[in-house]
């Protein structure tokens, strides 16, 4: 915890009793009492450290505001901006997450994993009926309250439909589903996670031993590969019922309503029953290139970069051309720089273009921004500074540095949009604060005059 944080919450004139209750690079969580002219109450407060993407914030907001009206959530409270910081209050829930539970005092008993089931299912009912899901279910992200388990930290929540967001493995890997590495995330993934936790709340180790895994490659090998360690360890209903959540086919996952159907008389289908395990859990050398090679686009993509950054841009191109042909955005919009550049292919504006705007359709920033550069400066296209405004502003929106220096110098020079000398130094100050030199020096340059 940066001491800049602890001050941010002491110069707070509504908040004391300021306790920390963790932190890690984005985040940092404290409890609080917060006084208001009519009541004093315990808060918690999240310290959000990275704030350049205001279209994550406000959705998160958005879907928090929603499941307020709902006795299954943390009640969320406020939002504040103080300076590069945002605070979301919430109502303290408990005192110790799932995880901190265990540590302290074991495993649970199957009656109280049952309630911690239910808990979760009732959860998730709620937020799948918007379109979303959590994204990022494990140990840690679930709260002790005095009643009931309570589900907190929704800041991966996205909606259920393959796009930019759901190709970016966020959140724990170590619980993370095996589908995303296609960039595919459903209301599946959340079962296959919750199935993990569960197996965790049971046993008290993570399913595939992932706790003390810190590489990427392997975290993600582990959920393509590996089986559930000591399975019959497990009381046997719950046994059936962790190896049906955990699935590595996501369409051989139960449902809400299935798992819902479980807690009344433990029913599993009859493949489930008969299914065996061959017990896998070692490493590859290269777990990166075998995921590869079984044709998982994340780590083709992956792979890709590698080869650009090396140099053998043919090589990078023919896998950036494999994941696009299947609608990985990360791939189109790399395809549409080759083209843009011409190397390792012959230069063609018209088809850069087509890669980026097929990327930007599915939400990615980086093919917003450079479809943009090219309607500013007219490269194969007539200039058309209204339209690069609105994808820059889309970009600069999710966090996209460059985009927001290239969106506050249209609003100094009054270019596609109205000039506005107020919004040029925001997003000039954004872009500057997260280290964009030329953005600082436009905002310098900018205050100067």
């Amino acid at each position: 915890m940066s001491d800049s944080v602890l001050t941010l919450l002491e110069q707070q004139p509504d908040l004391s009793q300021i306790k920390l209750i963790s932190t890690g690079k984005s985040v940092s969580v404290f409890k609080v009492l917060q006084k208001t002219p009519d009541v004093e109450h315990i808060q918690v407060v999240r310290v959000l450290h990275n704030i350049k993407n205001h279209y994550a914030i406000k959705r998160e907001k958005d879907l928090l505001n929603y499941l307020n009206q709902f006795s299954e959530f943390s009640r969320f409270n406020e939002i504040r901006k103080v300076g590069f910081y945002y605070l979301q209050f919430f109502d303290f829930a408990g005192k110790r997450n799932l995880q901190q539970l265990i540590a302290k005092k074991g495993a649970l008993s199957p009656k109280m994993t049952k309630n911690l089931l239910a808990n979760m299912i009732s959860s998730l009912e709620k937020a799948h009926k918007t379109g979303f899901i959590h994204g990022n279910i494990k140990p840690s992200n679930i709260i002790q309250g005095k009643k009931r388990f309570i589900l907190v930290d929704w800041s991966q929540s996205i909606p259920s439909l393959s796009s930019f967001d759901t190709e970016s493995i966020l959140g724990d890997k170590r619980y993370c589903p095996p589908e995303r590495l296609n960039g595919e995330l459903d209301e599946k993934g959340d079962i296959y996670a919750l199935g993990c936790t569960i197996y965790y709340a049971l046993i008290g180790k993570h399913i595939y031993r992932l706790d003390n895994i810190e590489k990427t490659s392997e975290q993600l090998w582990a959920q393509v590969h590996h089986s559930i360690r000591k399975i019959n360890r497990l009381p046997i209903f719950w046994r059936y019922l962790i190896l049906w959540m955990t699935q590595k086919n996501p369409h051989k996952r139960p449902t809400l309503e299935e798992l819902k159907s479980w807690l009344v008389d433990f029913t599993v289908p009859k493949w489930v029953r008969k299914d065996s395990l061959k017990v896998k859990s070692d490493y590859p050398e290269d777990a990166l290139s075998i995921l590869a090679d079984e044709h998982y686009l994340y780590p083709i993509f992956k792979q890709a970069l590698m080869y650009e950054a090396s140099g053998d841009l043919e090589t990078a191109f023919n896998l950036y051309e494999n994941c696009a042909f299947r609608g990985y955005s990360r791939a189109e919009n790399n395809i549409g720089l080759m083209y843009e550049h011409g190397d390792p292919i012959n230069q063609s504006y018209a088809m850069a273009a087509n890669m980026y705007h097929h990327a930007f359709e599915k939400g990615n920033p980086y093919a917003a921004y450079n479809l943009a550069r090219l309607f500013e400066g007219g490269l194969g296209m007539p200039i058309n500074l209204e339209q690069a405004y609105k994808l820059y502003k889309f970009a600069a929106l999710r966090g996209h540095l460059k985009a927001q220096n290239a969106l506050g110098q249209l609003y100094q020079q009054g270019k596609g949009t109205p000039k506005n000398l107020f919004q040029a130094s925001f997003w000039f100050g954004m872009a500057a604060h997260y280290g964009h030199e030329q953005a600082r020096q436009n905002l310098e340059e900018l205050l100067q005059r």
